[in-house]
């Protein structure tokens, strides 16, 4: 029986598992966390679900669409559809999120909305003399967005939020920090501002979508917390003989002709297949042989921004009126109300806000105590009256290394060479948000695992002379 050992139990490293313990492949994952998930775990913490994110799931890839929500077959309830409802704070107005026909012509207000329609024109038109728009990875997100969306729109909505989510000039940024299906979804709805609206989006259709439509699909989301599809797939796994090992940290990696080696806190494991999902600049210092110079240095480079989690439990049914709101010139980026998700992530009679700051790893938020977190987010959700003191039952606060990849304006040729060099190992795979350095979404992240263990069951090396003996 071949063997693959799965650095990392977040949705990556689990659907490779998943796919390969059904053609008969001994999976270990290893995981270092106390239980899996990754950045898609919920955290149970007395009568709360907390999730890592928030996230729901969405898709337009029909197998992914298929295979997820198969987990909850005969189970329509446990993982009920919902519409997303997305605003974003502009200027003192509410607005539907991403930007659409309504909510640049009627909510941004009558100034911002000529503005910004006559900016965009304006750079449209300049565009169609020039003889190619700048689309090249080294291009910076402010260069990128002046070119596709005007001057207004960058000065007014894509630097405020860029530079308060990334703490990094947008001028040092390549414009790949937009995921490209929000990237889209906002071109083409300027674009086309007076002469398209927006397909009504059906639930029944996840596999005919382009990535202009992704925003609009219907959510999922388990009623017991989003981690309840990781903990599902988890159980397949283990009931197809795979093992998982949580607690379970990966010290270092060893290549040989016919085994990989991983040392661990808790035990030494032999693979014939290694899949890492685990950031890449921890990953070659782990690697041995110890990889070139150059490639150590430009790993180091490949930088990840942090993430600071507040939850305010509070007896406020109805906070935001939505699932998410993002704001601008605030501490915190993102808020989600969990209600809108699930009442079941907290007891009855409650509602949790999840308030997202984003950070560098020791700067001086990351550094900043529980309560001092909390202070600062409620004196900024207090002036908006969202909430005061008493509507406040309790709050918890949890800090996640190395959630986004940061792309720098530099990033893709350190990545192209550490890249390079792991292709070279023989049946290594680096895989997932953090070992592709890639911003993308849990059906994303999914496609990655299947697709990785889709190319291990068809690899035609023929293992019939290996033996489980120590090599190392």
């Amino acid at each position: 029986m071949k063997k693959v050992i799965i650095i990392g139990g977040g949705i990556s490293g689990l659907s490779a598992a998943w796919r390969l313990s059904e053609h008969g492949y001994k999976t270990y994952i290893i995981e270092q966390d106390k239980q899996i998930g990754g950045l898609a775990k919920s955290i149970k913490v007395d009568d709360y679900i907390l999730d890592i994110g928030p996230h729901s799931f969405f898709t337009e890839d029909k197998e992914v669409y298929d295979k997820i929500v198969g987990l909850f077959k005969g189970e329509e309830k446990e993982m009920p559809f919902l519409q997303r409802t997305v605003k974003m704070y502009f200027r003192g107005k509410y607005v539907d999120y991403p930007l659409s026909v309504k909510s640049v012509l009627f909510q941004m207000g009558i100034a911002s909305s000529i503005l910004s329609t006559l900016s965009f024109v304006k750079s449209y038109i300049n565009s169609l003399f020039k003889k190619k728009k700048i689309e090249k990875e080294e291009s910076t997100i402010e260069k990128w967005a002046i070119e596709n969306f005007g001057k207004y729109l960058f000065l007014n909505f894509f630097k405020p939020y860029t530079e308060q989510f990334w703490k990094i000039n947008t001028n040092e940024l390549s414009h790949r920090v937009i995921p490209s299906s929000k990237k889209m979804d906002f071109a083409n709805t300027l674009k086309h501002l007076l002469i398209k609206k927006y397909l009504e989006i059906s639930r029944r259709e996840p596999g005919k979508l382009s990535l202009i439509e992704r925003e609009s699909l219907p959510t999922y989301y388990p009623e017991k917390g989003f981690g309840e599809i990781a903990n599902r797939i988890g159980k397949i796994v283990l009931n197809n003989s795979g093992e998982i090992f949580t607690n379970c940290e990966a010290k270092k990696i060893y290549f040989n002709e016919k085994l990989i080696k991983v040392e661990t806190n808790k035990k030494d494991f032999f693979g014939d297949f290694l899949i890492s999902t685990i950031p890449l600049n921890s990953l070659v210092n782990k690697l041995n042989p110890t990889p070139p110079v150059s490639v150590i240095k430009s790993s180091q480079k490949l930088e990840y921004l942090c993430l600071i989690l507040v939850y305010i439990i509070t007896k406020k049914k109805n906070v935001i009126n939505c699932q998410y709101c993002y704001f601008i010139n605030k501490p915190y980026n993102r808020i989600t109300e969990m209600n809108y998700f699930s009442e079941k992530t907290s007891p009855k009679d409650e509602n949790i806000l999840s308030v997202e700051i984003s950070c560098h790893h020791n700067d001086k938020m990351w550094n900043l105590n529980k309560q001092e977190i909390f202070d600062l987010c409620m004196k900024s959700i207090k002036k908006d009256k969202f909430l005061n003191d008493n509507d406040v039952i309790n709050f918890k606060v949890v800090k996640v290394p190395d959630v986004y990849p940061i792309y720098r304006k530099d990033y893709d040729k350190n990545l192209t060479e550490v890249n390079v060099f792991v292709k070279k190992q023989k049946n290594f795979f680096s895989i997932g948000r953090q070992g592709q350095f890639y911003y993308g979404d849990i059906d994303q992240m999914a496609r990655f695992g299947f697709d990785t263990a889709t190319q291990i069951i068809t690899k035609k090396n023929n293992f019939k002379n290996v033996v489980s003996v120590k090599l190392f």
